[in-house]
């Protein structure tokens, strides 16, 4: 039975008896906001079809027809309680739970599984996909489950804080540690707090800055960093590798700007791969991604984005991680807020892949409750 079988059949009774906790929870937190506790929920639910010229030279199967993630937030005092559940036809399970305390203005000391702050898309979009305009998300910026090349999911510990700088302006600061992925049938496979895992893990250390032009306002430049330390646990994956290791090391800077009704997001990556175990073998590549977004009349945002890669078709690692990987990609579409809170998004695509190139179309129902 492979590895990724095991992990669902255990995850989904358990997540399903975790959630009803936390509904229990979070009817508690409610009746509790009188004496200075307050508790949130936010369900994310999505509905997606999608169709591509050719099947044999796309990435394996990466969305999901229906989905849910449910966010949860309840705060007493100095402490913080954040879980993020995802449901869908074949998964279920909690992608963050974390337990926080506020040890100053503006700054929270968190535990538990959190998404590392060094990728510049996830930290703001996290699962939800009514959050982002685009139906995808880009390729260097991808989940472990969906081929991701970056460990995106960490158990350990992060702080974050934000700051005034002169009479304006702001800064913001987020570090992490803990323990990184491990791979598994040829992808990460993150830490799972309801399910058996595979040991072996190792260090993860992640880090993001940013300046903000406005301390309230949306627009934010910064640089982020991390060194991820992956074990290889499967005998294919290590003779394909040549490595029982693979050292990550991240570099990179992001803008996030939004003049008039226009929307910026720009990133750029420089990732150093330092395969051992068997052999010693150092292998770089880049990748990055533009893209923009303009607010229409009639509640409807055309957006557009350009996603490119450098040397990532002579890695070992990168076509191991995902073996038919998308060196390039460029996708338009229109997104349309019909009515409170909901969303119908239409997006084409061109990808060119090691394999070849294919053309995709999607079209996607999102929504947030209540």
């Amino acid at each position: 039975m492979r590895p990724h079988s095991v992990v669902l059949r255990w995850a989904r009774p358990v997540a399903l008896i975790f959630l009803l906790a936390v509904f229990v929870a979070g009817a508690a937190g409610a009746d509790e906001h009188s004496h200075g506790s307050d508790s949130d929920w936010l369900v994310f639910l999505t509905g997606q079809a999608h169709r591509r010229s050719s099947e044999d030279l796309a990435p394996e199967d990466d969305y999901d027809p229906v989905s849910a993630d449910i966010l949860y937030s309840h705060s007493s005092g100095h402490f913080r309680v954040l879980t993020e559940t995802f449901a869908a036809a074949d998964e279920l399970d909690v992608e963050r739970a974390q337990i926080g305390y506020e040890i100053g203005e503006n700054t929270l000391l968190w535990g538990g599984r959190f998404h590392q702050p060094s990728s510049a898309w996830n930290i703001e979009h996290h699962h939800g996909q009514y959050l982002q305009t685009a139906i995808t998300r880009p390729g260097i910026e991808l989940w472990e489950d969906e081929g991701g090349l970056i460990p995106q999911h960490i158990v350990g510990a992060f702080v974050e804080t934000r700051g005034a700088l002169g009479d304006n302006a702001g800064l913001t600061l987020s570090a992490g540690a803990g323990l990184a992925p491990v791979i598994v049938g040829g992808q990460m496979v993150p830490i799972g707090l309801f399910h058996p895992n595979v040991g072996g893990y190792q260090a993860s250390w992640s880090a993001r800055v940013g300046l903000l032009p406005e301390l309230l306002g949306d627009d934010s430049i910064g640089l982020v960093a991390a060194r991820h330390s992956v074990g290889v646990r499967d005998a294919v994956d290590v003779s394909l590798l040549g490595a029982t290791n693979v050292g990550l090391d991240v570099l990179g800077a992001f803008a996030r700007l939004n003049p008039g009704k226009w929307h910026v997001q720009a990133t750029v990556y420089d990732i150093e791969v330092r395969l051992s175990g068997l052999q010693l073998r150092h292998e770089q590549f880049g990748a990055g991604y533009l893209q923009v977004e303009r607010q229409l009349p009639r509640a409807l945002t055309a957006f557009g984005r350009i996603e490119s890669s450098t040397k990532a078709g002579d890695s070992v690692y990168a076509t191991l991680q995902r073996r038919e990987f998308e060196l390039r990609r460029g996708l338009g579409g229109l997104r349309w807020d019909f009515a409170k809170r909901q969303a119908l998004t239409l997006e084409l695509a061109h990808a060119a892949t090691l394999a070849g190139r294919f053309n995709e179309a999607r079209l996607q129902w999102s929504g947030l409750l209540p």
